[in-house]
């Protein structure tokens, strides 16, 4: 059987054919068959009988003409007509015989043949066989009209067969496709889940498929493709972390530079060149906080995250003191409610909550709530604002590294906050989910304890 399954869908939906629809189509054509011939011998016995029923009216028309003769010839004493009797009796007994033959075996023959048998000698023996044969019309109709009953019968049985056959075959068709849907299905259903791992970015698990030749050829491509794409991601975080640590040397340079002169203590600065040290000051601020972010993002993506924890009542004062600069700038209120004390991945749960929480307090006009807590073997982690909210054909788009959407762009934000929050689900096995509100934006980590 596993041998079987093993094999290309395409035989195995022939195999399936054959078990399941073949039957059906041989019961059929047993059928059509079965019909045809059905209908040519009615057509034969009904033929039969008409000729049956000509014949017994000949027999009865001869005896009666025999006994008229008999009645004449009783007067006319004529050897030749008593010769010419007896060659016309002998010429209807023989046709008897043969109508007997054609309806032996037959209540009508029978009574027929129990008849006394009669000399040429009197007409009144062949007034009463007359008499006779008029009693016996009906049990002839009656046997003729039970011979095609009987085909009638037979007409009937071979429908019942043909039910009783597709009843077992149909449901037999039906399991067998049933299950070879249910075997593809869930064959589909591997490669659905394995695709779904690959996009979330979970890259360390081999892709196994089993089952029929062509799914493992896909298994091997995806595997394939997996671990490219591992080499590209690990490449990736090579490449920002170098990168943006070899950025951090001179532009702290910088900054301490345009401080210096500044400060005033290398001469006095002109008001000119106050304004183009406080642009280097904003631009060196806004590269600073890219950087920050591209180590974020890098970060997040990385497993060794997993390893530290800490309790969630830890981060309220973490994220509250880190962005204290901001909310006092916006002039927000920030209330916390944290209605559990697990503990959980700090770094992970760290950066969604400061990313979060710093998109909020940039979007929302007077007021953000955090609320934390544990529902069963879940935590969820869900922030909300009263800003403009959230355009829904943007949601997706804003998981993106470097999207911004319309209301953003003129922000001095990289692009990064929501696609570090999703690395970081990813890292939890967890779900990001927007969810309406009235008014602002709301968005709910979840991820199992």
């Amino acid at each position: 059987m596993k041998k079987f399954f093993s094999q290309s869908l395409q035989k195995q939906a022939l195999v399936a054919m054959l078990v399941g629809v073949l039957p059906i189509v041989l019961l059929t054509l047993w059928y059509a068959q079965s019909i045809d011939q059905h209908q040519q011998e009615t057509l034969t016995i009904y033929d039969k009988n008409q000729q049956l029923t000509l014949e017994y009216n000949y027999i009865k028309a001869d005896i009666i003409d025999i006994e008229k003769a008999l009645k004449n010839n009783q007067i006319l004493k004529s050897n030749q007509l008593k010769e010419s009797i007896a060659q016309k009796w002998q010429g209807t007994h023989q046709r008897i015989k043969l109508f007997q033959q054609e309806l032996q075996n037959t209540n009508f023959v029978a009574k027929w043949q129990r008849l006394p048998k009669i000399s040429l000698n009197s007409g009144a023996e062949f007034e009463k066989l007359v008499l006779a044969l008029k009693q016996l019309d009906p049990l002839f109709q009656q046997t003729l009209d039970q011979r095609l009953a009987k085909k009638t019968d037979q007409f009937k049985s071979l429908q019942t067969e043909f039910i009783i056959g597709l009843i077992i075959l149909l449901p037999l068709l039906v399991i067998i496709s049933s299950f070879l849907i249910f075997r593809i299905c869930r064959q589909l259903s591997q490669v659905e889940t394995v695709l779904a791992d690959v996009g979330k970015g979970q890259l360390d698990s081999p892709v196994q498929l089993t089952g029929s030749q062509e799914l493992k050829q896909l298994g091997s491509r995806l595997d394939w493709l997996r671990r490219e794409l591992k080499r590209i991601q690990q490449q990736k975080e090579t490449f920002l972390r170098h990168v943006t640590h070899e950025l951090k040397t001179p532009l702290a340079s910088i900054n301490e530079g345009s401080s210096l002169l500044n400060s005033g203590l290398l001469g006095d600065v002109s008001e000119k060149q106050k304004r183009i040290l406080a642009i280097v000051e904003q631009s060196v601020a806004k590269l600073a906080q890219m950087i920050d972010d591209l180590l974020s993002y890098s970060a997040a993506s990385h497993p060794d995250n997993l390893q530290q924890v800490a309790q969630l009542s830890q981060f309220e004062q973490e994220i509250t003191q880190h962005l204290s600069d901001t909310i006092a700038q916006r002039d927000i209120a920030l209330y916390w409610h944290i209605s559990s004390n697990a503990t959980v991945p700090y770094l992970p749960c760290k950066l969604i909550l400061t990313q979060l929480v710093s998109n909020a307090i940039i979007h929302a006009k007077s007021t953000v709530n955090i609320y934390i807590r544990q529902n069963n073997n879940t935590i969820e982690l869900n922030v909300s604002d009263d800003g403009q909210g959230i355009n829904p054909e943007e949601a997706e788009l804003l998981l993106q590294p470097f999207y911004q959407s319309e209301s953003s762009q003129n922000s001095q934000g990289s692009g990064l906050g929501l696609a570090i929050v999703s690395e970081c689900v990813n890292q939890l096995k967890g779900e990001l989910k927007w969810q309406e509100t009235e008014s602002g934006a709301s968005i709910l980590i979840t991820f199992p304890c």
